[in-house]
């Protein structure tokens, strides 16, 4: 694949970076919640066509937006319009694509082919897609740490696109104002992280944290927020003792393998029926969080909200998770149930 840049802003498919970064939305070009976005696509075949169409309907999963997408060769104003004749992959941020005249591409996928697998097409329009939801790269981050090997970065550029050393500053190492973003917290596997010069796996699908994001600014129902705080329902067990608490994330994003900043004990020789509701008080922090589930909510799917949790006055949605492992102390292995912000 091909990389190319457009508006300031540089797509490529994206080998990760294994140091700290955030996946950030820029405020002033993020959707209408519940909009419905036209999509109209310049020729190609009709299987790429319909490869695009996929893996694109991935974030409808997670966000509360909805694509139509144009016949092929039908006339009307659109959106999101997609060439696959001109040089890299790119695609304007959110609704910036606006500023586009009617006739000029706001997206482009240059040399697509039937013979790509479907990791292929997910890296490079789960990527794009990310962008036209308002999405920017990961390491344009104000909050991003990354510790650039830019000899490497600016050798490799200058090689495969021709770009010159203030072509890389501007679309690789420039930051987002902080005031400019809303952001998470730390993704090492977001598939809106880029090329850095580092030697690391390709990011192929969108990430768990990429899906809360998408859900925490396009909710499909609830509350919106725009707090950095959550906490997770945990399962915990050792040796064939259970019990279950609350973890509580004064920065909620993809703390997997991070230890919470508070944690209170819920249940102790069992596991808690969450569906049954109830309350914890964090001792330290002061905080007291309330929470009310549907009866169903274990076996309700993935991600998917399945009632609310207050905290002071704050109010939150809580979704389901995937029983995975969030972090381990001392033998014990605490299993995120629920998670709500």
């Amino acid at each position: 694949m091909t990389s190319d840049f457009l508006g300031g802003h540089h797509c490529a498919q994206m080998p990760l970076k294994p140091g700290e970064d955030r996946l950030a939305l820029e405020k002033e070009y993020y959707w209408p919640n519940g909009s419905e976005i036209i999509v109209n696509m310049w020729g190609q075949s009709d299987f790429v066509r319909s490869k695009v169409k996929q893996f694109a309907e991935e974030w409808t999963r997670y966000a509360n937006i909805t694509f139509k997408w144009m016949e092929r060769d039908a006339t009307g104003d659109s959106d999101i319009r997609i060439s696959f004749d001109r040089d890299g992959y790119w695609s304007y941020i959110g609704t910036n694509c606006h500023a586009i005249s009617q006739d000029q591409p706001t997206m482009n996928y240059g040399g697509m082919t039937d013979e790509m697998s479907d990791l292929d097409f997910s890296t490079a329009v789960c990527h794009e897609f990310g962008h036209a939801l308002g999405f920017i790269h990961e390491q344009a981050s104000p909050v991003a740490d990354i510790q650039w090997n830019k000899p490497v970065v600016y050798e490799y550029y200058k090689r495969v696109y021709n770009w010159d050393q203030a072509a890389v500053d501007h679309n690789l190492f420039a930051s987002m104002k902080q005031e400019d973003v809303i952001n998470s917290r730390y993704d090492r596997t977001s598939i809106i992280m880029t090329l850095d010069g580092s030697s690391a796996p390709w990011n192929r699908v969108i990430s768990n944290l990429d899906k809360v994001f998408a859900m925490r600014l396009y909710p499909k129902e609830g509350i919106q927020r725009t707090t950095t705080d959550g906490v997770y329902f945990i399962n915990r067990e050792r040796n064939g003792f259970e019990a279950s608490g609350i973890a509580y994330y004064s920065h909620f994003g993809n703390n997997d393998g991070q230890q919470p900043d508070t944690y209170v004990e819920v249940s102790n020789g069992s596991f808690a029926w969450w569906e049954n509701g109830g309350e914890a008080s964090f001792g330290g922090s002061g905080h007291v969080i309330k929470w009310n589930l549907a009866d169903d909510a274990g076996r309700s799917p993935l991600y998917t909200r399945v009632g609310f949790a207050e905290k002071e006055d704050e109010k939150w949605n809580v979704y389901r998770d995937d029983n995975r492992v969030l972090f381990e102390n001392d033998g014990w292995q605490f299993r995120a149930m629920f998670w709500a912000f």
